[in-house]
């Protein structure tokens, strides 16, 4: 870039020839460099040393962590971010740095009455990440988390499960069971306008 405004600034004010003719190679095989980087940064993933030490398996009633199973009655308190996977566009083409992720920025937290466990955890695909908080989603209207809070719990909803019928009932329980108040809770079914939230408000009676 600075090559090409010398030449420019040369060519309007000085007009001296060995200033272009030393100076256009240069600018010329920047721009093919540069290129090339762009070229290598596209295709290139996150330099991340991986060591697998373990595995996590979801069940309809429990984590299984490298053979340990802990139930989720026995939870108490739970975060989870799944939302990287391998393969998700992390760069622009104008960044000099990896285009995409290797699915390993995630994370699940959790703790029992007698144990806290944290896990980084590897995604493959965007459809595993999905299957992991719809799966989880599906389980906490089940009520199979006895003793976490509910806020905690619709916090891992995502916002298109929020609008489905089956969250959505499930939200208005906790409203109705005082777990959660009537204006968070309506927040927390994702409403897209004044006009819904009223008909929300008529639909549940809350």
């Amino acid at each position: 870039m600075a090559t090409i405004i010398v030449i420019l600034i040369n060519k309007e004010y000085f007009k001296i020839r060995f200033i272009t003719n030393f100076l256009y190679p240069i600018s010329f095989l920047s721009s093919i460099i540069f290129g090339i980087a762009q070229l290598f940064t596209l295709f290139s993933k996150e330099d991340i040393l991986i060591r697998k030490t373990g595995k996590i398996k979801i069940t309809a009633d429990s984590f299984i962590i490298n053979k340990e199973i802990i139930s989720f009655k026995d939870i108490v308190s739970i975060n989870i971010d799944a939302t990287d996977y391998e393969g998700r566009l992390i760069g622009t083409q104008t960044s000099i740095k990896p285009m995409y992720s290797i699915g390993v920025n995630n994370f699940i937290k959790f703790t029992t009455r007698h144990n806290k466990f944290e896990q980084q955890i590897l995604i493959s695909s965007f459809r595993e990440s999905k299957l992991i908080y719809n799966f989880l989603s599906q389980q906490i209207i089940k009520n199979k988390f006895l003793n976490v809070s509910s806020r905690q719990l619709i916090s891992i909803f995502r916002d298109e499960f929020k609008k489905t019928e089956e969250a959505r009932n499930y939200i208005a329980v906790k409203i109705k069971e005082r777990k959660l108040n009537k204006t968070e809770g309506l927040l927390m079914m994702n409403y897209s306008s004044d006009k819904e939230v009223k008909e929300l408000r008529k639909k549940y009676t809350i």
